[in-house]
This record gives C-alpha cells, sequence and structure tokens, in this order.
C-alpha cells in the first residue's frame, strides 16, 4: 500500500542521511586507534581474558566488573588474535553501532533532524570516542543499553508485542553481566514509566 511504501522511503532516507555521520564515527575511533600503549586497565581486562571460562567466573568476582566483557573478549582474540588492533576493535565496532542506535532511538521519540543531530553528537561526543578505543567495556555497555531502551520504547507502544518485553530483559541481563552502572539505567527506565503513566 502507499502508506507502507512512504514508510520504507521515509526509512532509506533516513539512513542515507546518517552514513556521513557514521562515517565521522567510524574515522575518529579508528584514528589513531593503536597509537597508544596498552595502559593498567587495558591490561587488566587481558588478564583476565587469559583465564578459562570456569576460572573467569572465579576472578571476576574478586574484580569490580562483571565478567562478561571478558569472556567476550577471550573469544574475540581467539578468533582474531591479540594484536592492538584487533582487540580494541571489539571496543570500536560496538562504539560505531551505538551511534546507529542514538538515531534509531530518537526517531522513534522525535523527528529526523534530531535524529541526524543526536548521531552526529554521539559520533563526535569525546567521551564515546575514547571508550571506543580502548580494551574496556564501556563502549559494549552503550550498545546493550541503548538497544534495550529501543526495545522498552516499542514495548510502551505496544505492550500485547511480548516479544519487545524479552528482548529488552536480555539485552538487559547482558548489561547486568557486562557492567554494574546498569543500575542507573534502570531507575531510569523506571523513572520514564512512570512520567508516562502519570
Amino acid at each position: 500500500s502507499a502508506p507502507a511504501v512512504q514508510v520504507k522511503s521515509d526509512r532509506w532516507i533516513t539512513f542515507l542521511w546518517l552514513l556521513p555521520v557514521v562515517g565521522v564515527a567510524a574515522w575518529l575511533r579508528f584514528y589513531d586507534l593503536t597509537a597508544a600503549a596498552i595502559w593498567g586497565d587495558e591490561g587488566s581486562s587481558l588478564l583476565l581474558s587469559q583465564y578459562s571460562l570456569a576460572d573467569l567466573w572465579v576472578h571476576a568476582s574478586h574484580d569490580v566488573h562483571p565478567p562478561l566483557y571478558f569472556m567476550l573478549l577471550k573469544g574475540w582474540i581467539g578468533l582474531f588474535g591479540d594484536g592492538i588492533f584487533s582487540i580494541r576493535l571489539l571496543s570500536a565496532l560496538p562504539g560505531i553501532a551505538t551511534v546507529l542506535l542514538g538515531a534509531w532511538l530518537v526517531r522513534l521519540i522525535a523527528t529526523v533532524r534530531a535524529a541526524w543531530l543526536a548521531a552526529l553528537l554521539l559520533a563526535l561526543l569525546p567521551t564515546a570516542v575514547r571508550y571506543s578505543q580502548e580494551v574496556r567495556m564501556y563502549a559494549l555497555l552503550g550498545l546493550w543499553l541503548l538497544g534495550a531502551t529501543i526495545a522498552l520504547v516499542y514495548w510502551v507502544r505496544q505492550p500485547q508485542r511480548a516479544r519487545y518485553l524479552v528482548v529488552y530483559a536480555l539485552l538487559m541481563t547482558a548489561a547486568f553481566y557486562t557492567h554494574y552502572f546498569t543500575a542507573l539505567c534502570v531507575l531510569a527506565h523506571w523513572l520514564y514509566l512512570l512520567v508516562i503513566r502519570l
């Protein structure tokens, strides 16, 4: 039907407008990705990733961070090696994907222009760029949390679609196993639900 064709056309236009922003985000995150030497916290990540999966649970329990990122890093190193570019790529790729998710989220609740601006700000945000160049879990955490927030918005709009709630629960679980700061996002989500309820 004509409305469906128009919706698809609008999505393609939005995506095409985002391509230059994603290009900027990728360039910033890949620029000098291997320039800095591995530093303390990155070394800690690499050290934990050397343990077996069973031992990782034990050692992560003595660390201040949950084990999921270190498990993924272990598998990533097994597939792509432990070169500086390779291990930092595990953060750069989620950092780039987060720019797209940020645009998606804003487009759900605002205009195309606002979504494009949100993507640009995320692409240029110094903190986001920095964490996308470190062998740490923060870029991955951002990916999980933005994905979960998108799923929550879809569920609020269509509460009869239980699959959105399942996706939300899975992504938030992954986030909790990545970093305990996820609790702050849960509080923000509950506040959002309270506000729309009132």
